[in-house]
């Protein structure tokens, strides 16, 4: 089932990061909006759930939206202080952010955590459409790699790492992927997938993709799908859980920001390429979206992730 989807997926990188672990604690029924992984390099970590420690080298899978409860300590039998910050970002006290110059083999708690989103079509949340709960993957020389890595080039930022990132982090996701399906035990989340493979979704979202500059309402869209057009948006939603309408506005915008870090065109005639007819209206939902006037990254007076 998965490999019907795995080319349809898009991924966006968040974050990675080292961090040592200086003083136990616990993260309880916390959650993410984006999905983590967290490698346990070295020391001692476990789900609060659970009475034995992760095995070093090991990793753990928290999909976005799931509640988190993990505990971290340099010492199994401490009594675990309390920190309620979200996973992934630094609490004062308790981790400490560390770098490649860092000695690393020589820290006794260390765990590197990478945050991402995967988009299937470009619109569904991957994870959250399987449902698929916290779990664990045992050492893998090539994830382990991949993490390492990942947390690497963000931290040293050299010439192409974008590209170096985006590369990696497609090639981790294929090995998670590789991970859930060969576990009988997931069997039923990854059938959930069966529902997005109608051909009618699928070709939508194609022709929004190829055709932003033209016209896309609801009657082109149910021609091009076979559904009629007052069934069109009502059909899309169902699937997705997102308005058919605001969902083509946002590749719109998104293409736009492409665009404006990449060609020399003019904001009016950005604004027609991607199918806005007025730039004004265009400079107002731009602005809504990302916080920034289209003109601020045109002249690169905002530096944007």
């Amino acid at each position: 089932m998965l490999s019907k989807f795995i080319e349809s997926l898009h991924v966006r990188f968040s974050s990675a990061n080292c961090r040592e672990i200086v003083k136990p604690f616990s993260i309880n029924s916390k959650t993410d909006k984006c999905n983590t992984i967290i490698m346990v390099n070295r020391g001692h970590a476990r789900l609060n759930d659970q009475s034995v420690y992760a095995q070093e080298g090991s990793f753990y899978f928290f999909p976005a939206g799931k509640k988190i409860s993990i505990q971290h300590g340099i010492d199994p039998d401490a009594k675990f202080n309390s920190y309620s910050q979200s996973i992934g970002t630094e609490g004062q006290n308790f981790v400490r952010s560390v770098t490649s110059h860092d000695h690393l083999d020589q820290i006794k708690e260390l765990v590197t955590f990478v945050r991402f989103d995967v988009e299937l079509f470009d619109i569904i949340p991957f994870f959250g459409s399987l449902d698929i709960p916290v779990f664990q993957m045992p050492p893998s020389e090539e994830l382990s790699f991949l993490v390492r890595h990942l947390a690497f080039e963000q931290e040293t930022k050299r010439l192409g790492h974008d590209k170096i990132i985006k590369n990696f982090m497609e090639e981790l996701i294929v090995y998670v992927c590789r991970y859930i399906e060969s576990q009988p035990d997931f069997k039923p989340y990854v059938e959930k997938l069966e529902f997005l493979a109608d051909r009618r979704l699928v070709d939508i979202v194609k022709f929004v993709g190829d055709n932003l500059e033209k016209d896309l309402s609801n009657k082109t869209i149910a021609n091009i799908a076979f559904i009629s057009e007052d069934y069109v948006g009502q059909f899309f939603k169902s699937l997705t859980g997102k308005n058919l309408q605001d969902y083509i506005e946002n590749r719109r915008l998104e293409k736009a920001m492409f665009y404006l870090k990449t060609i020399p065109d003019n904001i009016q005639e950005i604004a027609h390429k991607v199918g806005f007819k007025d730039p004004a209206y265009f400079s107002r939902r731009f602005k809504m979206k990302y916080g920034v006037n289209a003109n601020s990254v045109r002249h690169n007076k905002v530096q944007l992730a």
